[in-house]
């Protein structure tokens, strides 16, 4: 029997291994950039935002005077809620990350603004914590109320909001209590819409809203008290909402 002959091995050429290198450094960039492109343009991801906030690269949190805030659309219950009732839950979701990203981004989209306005009565208050958007703070939750005619009284509407002050004076919260009338406009107010939820558990669903002020400055309170709603020093878009009952069940 003839012995086998041993096995040779035939090198590859040196433009094999010169092809498979630029291959995946190719491959390492495409990754790399469309990773990138991920985590700048969706900070409202909260993972995505911690990385931003490792290399710096946040925008600060948003904050103008009355005069700078910029235009937007202003809405009563009635229209927020012919705006936002029907709207299936993907659709929310994409309209949520939509308006959490805007924030975060210093409002870079404009066609995002909604200004809230309104008459609603207050049902809870709470001061803010380090697992909400912002602190320190407080926040307020309003029934909306409207007034049919000039002959009725004022009854509740199925909208809610859920009014987050930046402050540093939260023993201001003190001032809000549950049954006090609330009227909100777009000037001075500025409250923009940063998250809209439907609760479908009634008869009637309900839109619940919550709402940011963008202008700073002083907030009237009665006759003879007033706060400073000031520019949040820092975000955090993990927070839960709506920050009063019921726990929105969003996937990302």
């Amino acid at each position: 029997m003839p012995k086998d002959e041993p096995k040779t091995w035939k090198r590859k050429p040196h433009y094999y291994w010169w092809m498979l290198a630029n291959t995946v450094a190719a491959c390492l960039a495409i990754l790399s950039w469309v990773l990138c492109l991920h985590v700048f343009g969706h900070p409202e991801i909260p993972r995505n935002y911690e990385i931003l906030e490792k290399l710096g690269r946040t925008d600060p949190p948003v904050g103008f005077s009355l005069q700078q805030a910029p235009p937007g659309d202003a809405a009563d219950p009635r229209a927020l809620y012919r705006r936002y009732a029907e709207l299936d839950p993907h659709s929310l979701i994409s309209l949520n990350a939509a308006l959490m990203r805007n924030y975060l981004k210093s409002l870079d989209e404009p066609g995002l603004i909604q200004y809230v306005e309104g008459d609603f009565v207050v049902t809870e208050v709470r001061a803010l914590t380090a697992d909400d958007l912002f602190h320190p703070g407080f926040a307020m939750r309003g029934q909306a109320m409207i007034q049919p005619d000039e002959f009725s009284e004022a009854a509740p509407w199925p909208v809610t909001i859920d009014y987050l002050f930046p402050t540093k004076e939260v023993a201001a919260k003190e001032w809000f209590r549950p049954g006090d009338q609330l009227s909100v406009s777009k000037v001075p107010n500025c409250a923009m819409v940063l998250r809209v939820v439907r609760d479908d558990t009634g008869d009637t669903p309900v839109v619940q809203l919550t709402a940011v002020p963008i202008a700073m400055g002083e907030y009237q309170v009665g006759k003879e008290n007033e706060f400073t709603v000031s520019t949040p020093e820092k975000l955090n878009p993990a927070a839960v909402f709506p920050v009063f009952g019921k726990v929105e069940a969003e996937s990302e």
